[in-house]
């Protein structure tokens, strides 16, 4: 299937960047993953379970583990943050979608806040603000600075510059 960017793009407009979510957004679910494995490895270890019960325990564990991790990726996978030669686009959600388009001449500001984590590992907060004072955050971005860079580089070189 095609992404939800590609398929709207107008002719003559092409992707310069594009990201999603950083995995970074995984990490509290992989601390809760990691809680019942601690929880269900203390409950067999300091109880006589019969080995069925064992079995179905780790069953349960894993189960919840993994049914944890099920929303987190679907959010991760169809997210979509691109700049193109005329707009901002980003799209994230799978059944309930949140879009933002912005074009380039419609953008007042564009902002990224970056946690010492994230600077380490390459994600920030995505702080996009329109016309009229409208501002969309996005926690957790891939390569958030990039994605100011490559708007910022529109501006400065770009088509949307020329046209203006």
């Amino acid at each position: 299937m095609m992404p939800y960017i590609d398929r709207h793009l107008v002719p003559g407009e092409r992707v310069v960047f594009r990201t999603r979510f950083h995995p970074v957004m995984f990490s509290g679910t992989v601390f809760f993953a990691a809680c019942v494995a601690g929880i269900a490895a203390l409950i067999v270890h300091r109880n006589e379970l019969a080995p069925e019960t064992v079995r179905i325990l780790w069953l349960a564990a894993a189960l919840t583990s993994v049914l944890a991790c099920v929303s987190p990726y679907f959010r991760w996978r169809t997210s979509e943050f691109a700049v193109t030669t005329r707009r901002v686009l980003v799209k994230v959600g799978l059944i309930s979608v949140h879009t933002v388009e912005l074009l380039l001449p419609k953008v007042e500001a564009i902002g990224v806040d970056q946690p010492l984590t994230g600077r380490l590992l390459g994600y920030g907060t995505l702080r996009l603000v329109g016309t009229g004072g409208r501002v969309e955050v996005f926690p957790r971005v891939a390569r958030a600075d990039a994605v100011r860079e490559a708007v910022i580089a529109q501006f400065s070189g770009g088509s949307a510059a020329r046209g203006r």
